[in-house]
């Protein structure tokens, strides 16, 4: 009654709520016939809004597991940032089509939600579900605070080790694209914005740097971190990508190109380097947990 999809038909009560009418056969659901075939197209994106709404609630029904927490304190980043950045454990011991049933009971729509999509039942129809390959969720926000997306580090990482938590399009789901993430820290002391490679990084990055990180998907996604620096109104940024730029050629010309961007815009660019002591210290993260010291130029 209070389920609307695969209804047959839906009826307004007298107190104003809708009531949903399913034709039913021992153990089986019989979708209504006239329905498009849900397996046949990907949903078009949410809004940023709805975006927002499920991933806090989903986040809301999750834990942190230990390893991923110990994960996170070796990267440098803080129990306070832990818990205030909000990453979450993939569920290992609960199936995700129960948590998407908790999210549609609570009136939330998984529909052009990335991330989410359908499984035919075997009883007929369909239900909603997402991919639970063991890792944790790292939430994308935007320039006002919003979670657009998710992305995921990987506990096997043989086929990378961050995933975006998008696609299956052919299933009724959709992608998020290559969203920039932007970090803030708990208080703002340097009014730069920076930029740097990965959602991670940045967080880690703005509670050291006590500034606004954005974190761009990787080099060659530079696209996307510009909306986000007009957003902020920035008028200086300082890029702070991985020191592989100088051999990686993609690296260096996605770069180039944020850099030509954000001239054209007015902004002021200026870059951050730093003497790595390891191969470990490649990126803005290690260099500032190493306490490697930042020149500017």
């Amino acid at each position: 009654m209070r389920v609307g999809e695969g209804a047959i038909k839906h009826i307004t009560l007298s107190n104003g709520q809708v009531a949903h009418l399913h034709r039913l056969q021992p153990g089986r659901v019989i979708p209504g016939q006239d329905r498009e075939d849900i397996f046949s197209q990907g949903a078009p994106l949410a809004s940023i809004d709805n975006r927002d709404r499920v991933y806090r609630n989903l986040l809301r029904l999750l834990d942190l597991y230990p390893h991923h927490q110990q994960d996170l304190l070796r990267r440098g980043v803080s129990v306070p940032e832990i818990k205030r950045n909000g990453y979450k454990s993939v569920p290992d011991h609960v199936p995700p089509w129960t948590i998407c049933r908790k999210l549609i009971r609570s009136g939330l729509d998984l529909t052009g939600i990335p991330g989410f999509y359908r499984a035919r039942s075997r009883y007929g129809g369909s239900y909603w579900t997402f991919n639970s390959s063991p890792g944790y969720f790292i939430p994308i926000r935007d320039a006002r605070g919003r979670i657009q997306a998710l992305q995921r580090r990987m506990d096997d990482i043989r086929n990378g080790k961050y995933m975006l938590f998008s696609g299956h399009s052919d299933r009724g789901g959709c992608s998020c694209g290559t969203p920039a993430h932007v970090a803030r820290p708990t208080e703002i002391k340097d009014q730069r914005v920076w930029i740097t490679e990965g959602q991670l990084k940045a967080d880690i990055a703005a509670a050291y740097l006590d500034a606004v990180v954005i974190g761009a998907q990787g080099a060659t996604s530079w696209k996307p971190v510009v909306p986000e620096v007009v957003e902020l109104g920035a008028k200086e940024v300082v890029i702070a990508y991985d020191r592989d730029q100088k051999t990686n050629k993609e690296v260096a010309r996605g770069k180039r190109m944020l850099v030509a961007e954000l001239k054209k815009l007015g902004i002021t660019v200026r870059e951050a380097i730093w003497r790595a002591r390891s191969k470990e210290e490649k990126g803005i993260d290690d260099a500032l947990v190493a306490g490697l010291e930042l020149k500017i130029i």
